[in-house]
């Protein structure tokens, strides 16, 4: 059986000598917890690294096909993810890149979006591609949110990040238009990045 994986990191640091950004080593990641039908439970494996500045999870059931049921045309996966940093600042997800794996045939319509929003609090930021068959590639797409949603002021929120694979059949199903989305890889190299910005509050 391939497994096949998938690293999600999420990057600590701004970019840039003039970004805003809390002191270094100040802000950590204290825990992680994931859920969704692209994520269930005992098919992901997580690593907090020693400092708590990086976050890797490994997913090896996350991809949507018409291969198998309707219900598996459609993947998400949230990962939830509780921050510390010192008070003054509030956070945000700038851009988040994507990295997987497309098989569609003609016709076949198939689509990614990631998605974040703190707990509790109101707004979501999302975006979406979508990619016509005939296609059979490894896929990169980065992006940035255009809106931006902050946590609170003072007060520490679990972020969650989501994502979500979908694929439509083509014309001909099943004998054609069959379609298959993974965000993850066969060579095991594919993974997504969150970058945080800051705010002072």
């Amino acid at each position: 059986m391939l497994l096949l994986l998938l690293p999600l990191v999420i990057q600590l640091a701004a970019q840039g000598a003039a970004a805003i950004c809390p002191p270094p080593g100040s802000v950590k990641i204290e825990s992680f917890s994931y859920l969704g039908s692209g994520c269930p439970l005992g098919t992901a494996v997580g690593d907090i690294s020693s400092d708590g500045q990086a976050l890797t999870v490994m997913f090896s059931k996350y991809f949507a096909t018409t291969d198998k049921l309707l219900t598996d045309r459609r993947r998400n996966c949230v990962v939830t993810v509780s921050l510390s940093y010192p008070g003054g600042f509030v956070v945000s997800v700038g851009t988040v890149t994507m990295r997987g794996y497309l098989k569609l045939d003609a016709g076949a319509v198939g689509t990614i979006q990631t998605w974040y929003y703190f707990s509790g609090l109101p707004g979501t930021a999302r975006f979406v591609r979508n990619f016509t068959g005939v296609v059979d590639k490894n896929f990169e797409v980065t992006d940035k949110f255009l809106t931006l949603v902050y946590s609170s002021c003072g007060v520490f929120r679990n972020l969650n990040l989501a994502s979500e694979a979908r694929v439509i059949p083509g014309p001909g199903y099943p004998a054609k238009g069959n379609g298959l989305v993974e965000i993850d890889s066969q060579d095991l190299s594919v993974r997504q990045v969150w970058n945080l910005v800051w705010q002072k509050c």
